[in-house]
């Protein structure tokens, strides 16, 4: 038994298979050591740890895009994070 996947989805109101699905159960496990109930909850939900984002994938994988049944912002074509970089010239 995984004692921080099943707190996890008990939290969250994901299911412990839907949380291993996200492939960030260590990662997380890896962050949250020690965390408040709360902490562990706004993880899962904003891919946000401290006012960090640790991966792309944290972003992506969010709990509230799929609350929301909306695809996270950004990553779909062009990207996550393409706003830093400068558009390519167009072949008009």
């Amino acid at each position: 038994m995984d004692v921080f996947v099943e707190l996890s989805a008990e939290l969250t109101g994901f299911s412990a298979e839907e949380l291993r699905s996200t492939g960030l159960v260590e990662q997380y496990r890896a962050l949250a050591g020690g965390a408040s109930e709360a902490e562990i909850i706004q993880l899962w939900y904003t891919g946000v740890w401290r006012g960090v984002i640790p991966t792309e994938r944290a972003y992506a994988e969010g709990l509230a895009w799929k609350a929301a049944g909306v695809a996270p912002p950004g990553t779909a074509a062009p990207g996550f994070g393409s706003w830093e970089r400068r558009p390519g010239s167009s072949a008009r």
